[in-house]
């Protein structure tokens, strides 16, 4: 039973790791998270997570940025924070923003993940590594 339960595990790894060169994982410079718990949605709206992550989704796209281009994006179900939403994390910057409406995300998108600048008017907390 061990013996199947390893291959098993075995398998699994190889197919994981086979995915993440394919999807470019590892050249990841960037990730971007947002709050999308629509069962609770206390930050925000359902409508507006729907809207917020439908837009990043789209325009990491358009940019070329999504995957092998170094933005990850990943939904999120709450951050704990539960008013001011939606939130957004960009990693490993460990920068939190408020209020990420679509011209916000754009902003983000711009400012920080292009350029390397965080959004000040939005931030809600960073690490210092994230301070310019």
């Amino acid at each position: 039973m061990n013996a199947k339960r390893h291959d098993h595990e075995a398998k699994d790894l190889a197919a994981a790791r086979r995915k993440v060169r394919k999807e470019g994982f590892g050249s990841a410079s960037r990730h971007i998270l947002l709050c999308y718990d629509r069962g609770t949605a206390k930050c925000a709206s359902r409508n507006q997570m729907r809207e917020s992550w439908q837009f990043l989704k789209k325009r990491l796209k358009e940019l070329k940025l999504d995957k092998r281009g170094g933005i990850f994006r990943s939904k999120s179900y709450c951050l704990d924070i539960c008013v001011g939403g939606p939130i957004a994390v960009v990693m490993p910057d460990n920068c939190w923003y408020g209020h990420c409406t679509p011209d916000v995300l754009e902003a983000i998108i711009q400012d920080h993940l292009i350029g390397g600048e965080p959004v000040e008017k939005y931030l809600l907390s960073r690490k210092p590594s994230c301070e310019q």
